[in-house]
């Protein structure tokens, strides 16, 4: 056994550098998979925002859309309406 001690003795070494590097390696695919859910999360909001801005541009031909925001937006009132100012 002492003629063949540097085979025990590079086993030892093999064996921590593998469970050094498994946690580094784990630790990392955490990294990369919160960074994935990160990232899933964005494309959705995007998707939301896109939706919603498609369908905003498709709305804009609608007669009862225009008359909407001419309303909120720039105060217009039909004809027949009462318009009324508030102080602060």
């Amino acid at each position: 056994m002492k003629r063949n001690w540097w085979v025990v003795g590079f086993c030892v070494i093999a064996v921590l550098a593998h469970v050094h590097f498994s946690k580094e390696k784990k630790l990392a695919f955490h990294e990369l998979q919160n960074r994935l859910e990160e990232m899933e999360k964005e494309k959705l909001q995007a998707l939301q925002m896109k939706e919603d801005l498609q369908l905003r541009i498709a709305s804009q031909n609608d007669p009862a859309w225009i008359e909407m925001v001419l309303i909120r937006e720039l105060g217009v009132v039909p004809e027949g309406f009462l318009k009324v100012h508030f102080k602060k």
